[in-house]
């Protein structure tokens, strides 16, 4: 690999010293004078007709400036498939649904005046569970009109409704050889469900908008999102409003996962704020993010696999179905992309797969980080290491027999380039010592070990634009779209710059986002900013390295193919004439002649067209990073605590960028997924949360992650042909297999086998029981 000077190099944080000072500031932190707060009412019933609406007490109330309704809403809707309005017009359809919205004084002047509100509602039948709601002629149907809504224009094929089953929103299929037969060629077959909860984001930073009314009848939003282009659109869209008198600024994030793609904020303090003509704040309480800041849905996964006896798989079947929540979101992308978790790793000659997203009364989901590969593919290792233990196979040695190698096939027909997996698995399996037994615990603990792999992709056929401007003291300005959402992305777009530029990160800038000022990108979603806009940035770079060796080729009357550039100096290769790239704008020509040095890339992901029946492509998705984790769990068998004290990550992003980010992003996903492996769970009971806050929905803290020595995060860096610099993407990646991981270790160590999310010390202790007749002593693994 070649030898460069700021790539592969662990440069401090462009942001650090904003935020270690506090001087960031998140959108969350703005206030304007004049300024007004709106607060939102919610529906108390998951499914009712909206009889009548009295607001004549809140309109009356101190300090209340505005009241909106669903009749005051725009007719347009909000969603991939536009199904929802930004409040209920005629019908709510989960609990926590925004009805009414209220622009008051102060925040306590808002809350009063919700309860001013007077709603009449017809209660109407409810269904909650997924596989329940899609059944043929199901009794509820959630959305009666689902088939004559807009649905959002996409390059690839997803929507695929079912008349006959009314509460589909998407069905997605994989088709490869013929399954049936490979069942029957196989010499075991296993079969199991596994299920994921419902998640929360849990981001530090409460979703929240502040609109703007413009003396011109605009708009300008200050917006906490990662997809600001594409609320830009919606907002445009919702209110009738040219492109031009519509701005979206977003300002550092704290955190997002996914969870703020969502359109319902920004559209609710804009309504509030065209209606006042007055600056509104809304920010949701935790509750309400809670209900309505689509978290995570919750998958039922049925897996089917026929190997022979050296554990070569010959057959998969996989069904998936997704509660998609009352509105449809961005889940009807995860549908299909979650399948993309399930295609990218293992050789399966006979393959098929289906997966559904189902629409019930409960809250509206959507992304979160994997979108959708954490939960398939913790179906699939749990599996593998069941066959491994039926077969007398070790773990790894099955996973080695079943990796795709270099220039194969995966299931959907894409050539397999840049695999990492391999190494990635001998890493991890090296570092914990996995052929050594795990150190004896004194009664009550047991120690166990256990290994996952898993893929994360990039998604296709989205288009990143990135603008660059070199000044006369030879910085360089960066505006982009890909929002610095906490996971480093300006660093490693400052390195791309200095790279291309031979300067160092100090004399690069990158300009915050804002529609009127940075161009478009798709987002900073499914892992793509430093593949897409990274490769957007190095060709912008190149236009404007091309304009100054153009420039400077006449002054030092040389060819520019014989210029390089380096900390601010243009030098002639092989030679020792420079000049200073200052020097290009003293003369009174070249100020005649453009004014200043400017250049713009643009890079789409590509896409080959899949067949909507079969899912097969050549080219699905952008590309694969592939990661293994390696952990080492202690089981308290009289109470069923698990505690994780050891873990190794590695995952193969192609040639890192930032190799200490990449550490971060990979100890960040163990946060997450020993979070979900062990404790998160938003519990619902008839459509209701029941724990929508963090005294009783469990998330991990530092005291539920291993040590600070015994955390190991790794790269295996294998280039991408077509990343910038050979990266890949892989920021979601680190959080994907740390489930199966950790349940592999449990049996390892207990011999108790979960197949429901999240594994409680209630389900183990359970388990336990069920096998050993009492706790603490353990009859076989079998």
């Amino acid at each position: 690999m070649s030898e460069f000077s700021v790539i592969g190099k662990s440069v401090p944080r462009v942001d650090a010293l904003e935020k270690v000072t506090g001087k960031a500031k998140y959108s969350v932190d703005l206030t304007l004078p004049g300024m007004l707060y709106g607060k939102v009412l919610r529906s108390p019933y998951s499914h009712a007709r909206i009889v009548h609406v009295d607001t004549s007490g809140a309109e009356k109330a101190a300090k209340v400036r505005g009241v909106v309704t669903g009749k005051d809403a725009p007719e347009e809707r909000v969603g991939w498939i536009r199904d929802r309005h930004i409040l209920a017009r005629d019908t709510v359809r989960f609990i926590g649904e925004a009805v009414a919205a209220i622009a008051a004084d102060s925040v306590e002047a808002a809350e009063e005046a919700l309860e001013l509100i007077k709603i009449d509602y017809e209660e109407l039948p409810a269904v909650f569970d997924a596989e329940e709601a899609m059944k043929p002629r199901a009794p509820v149907v959630v959305h009666p009109d689902l088939f004559q809504y807009t649905r959002t224009p996409l390059p690839y094929p997803l929507y695929r409704f079912e008349p006959e089953r009314p509460n589909i929103y998407v069905h997605r299929p994989i088709r490869k050889g013929d399954t049936e037969r490979g069942f029957e060629q196989s010499d075991l077959v296993f079969e199991n469900r596994f299920s994921a909860p419902m998640m929360q984001h849990s981001c530090l930073e409460l979703h929240n908008a502040l609109a703007v009314p413009e003396p011109d009848g605009g708009l300008t939003v200050y917006d906490s999102t990662h997809v600001m282009h594409a609320h830009k659109a919606d907002l445009c869209r919702l209110f009738r409003l040219p492109p031009s008198k519509v701005r979206v600024v977003s300002l550092y994030i704290g955190g997002c996962f996914g969870g703020k793609a969502g359109m319902i904020v920004p559209a609710i303090a804009s309504l509030l704020a065209l209606k006042t003509r007055r600056p509104v704040k809304l920010v949701l309480g935790r509750d309400e993010v809670f209900l309505d800041g689509t978290s995570r849905e919750s998958m039922t996964i049925y897996i089917k696999d026929g190997v022979k006896k050296d554990g070569t798989l010959l057959a998969r079947e996989i069904r998936m179905i997704l509660n998609a929540g009352a509105y449809s979101g961005t889940t009807t992308l995860v549908a299909k992309n979650a399948t993309f978790g399930a295609v990218g790793t293992y050789r399966v000659p006979n393959f098929k797969l289906d997966s559904y997203a189902v629409a019930t009364n409960i809250p509206a989901t959507g992304a979160f980080r994997g979108f959708g590969s954490t939960e398939v593919l913790w179906a699939i290792e749990s599996q593998m290491d069941m066959i491994a233990e039926e077969l007398g196979i070790d773990p790894l040695e099955i996973r080695r027999r079943n990796i795709l190698k270099e220039g194969e096939e995966d299931v959907c027909g894409m050539k397999t380039h840049s695999i990492g997996a391999r190494e990635c698995l001998e890493k991890v399996t090296e570092w914990i010592e996995w052929d050594r037994e795990p150190l004896k615990e004194e009664d009550p603990w047991k120690r166990g070990k256990g290994i996952a792999i898993g893929n994360k992709y990039t998604m296709p056929a989205t288009r990143s634009v990135v603008n660059v401007k070199v000044h006369p003291d030879a910085a360089i300005e960066v505006r982009h779209s890909a929002h610095e959402v906490g996971q480093g992305g300006n660093t490693a777009l400052a390195q791309i710059a200095a790279e291309e530029f031979g300067t160092s990160v100090d004399k690069v800038r990158i300009v915050f986002t804002d529609t009127a000022v940075t161009p478009f990108d798709a987002g900073t979603v499914s892992s793509r900013s430093t593949f897409h806009t990274g490769n957007a940035l190095r060709l912008a770079c190149q236009n404007v390295r091309r304009q100054i060796f153009e420039m400077a080729s006449e002054k030092l009357k040389i060819s520019p193919e014989d210029l390089d550039l380096r900390e601010g100096l243009i030098y002639v290769k092989g030679g020792d004439k420079t000049m200073k790239v200052s020097d290009l704008f003293s003369p009174i020509g070249f100020l005649l002649r453009g004014g200043e040095l400017t250049g713009s890339g643009t890079y789409t992901g590509p896409l080959e067209s899949e067949d909507a029946d079969t899912g097969q492509g050549k080219r699905p998705v952008t590309s694969y990073a592939h990661g293994a984790n390696a952990v080492e769990v202690m089981v308290n068998v009289e109470t069923g605590q698990v505690r994780v004290v050891r873990n190794g990550t590695c995952f193969d992003m192609g040639q890192p960028i930032n190799p200490k980010l990449c550490e971060g992003q990979m100890e960040g996903g163990l946060g997450m997924g020993i979070g979900g492996a062990l404790y998160e769970e938003m519990v619902l009971s008839n459509g209701e949360l029941v724990n929508p806050n963090f005294m009783d929905y469990k998330c991990p803290s530092s005291l539920d992650v291993p040590a600070y020595g015994d955390v190991k995060s790794m790269i295996a860096a294998v280039p991408h042909q077509e990343g910038p610099y050979g990266a890949k993407g892989f920021s979601e990646g680190g959080l994907v297999a740390v489930a199966p991981a950790i349940a592999n270790a449990i049996f390892d160590a207990t011999g108790v086998r979960i197949r429901d999310l999240p594994i409680t010390k209630e389900k183990v202790l359970k388990m336990l029981r069920s096998i050993t007749g009492k706790e603490g002593e353990r009859k076989s693994k079998g």
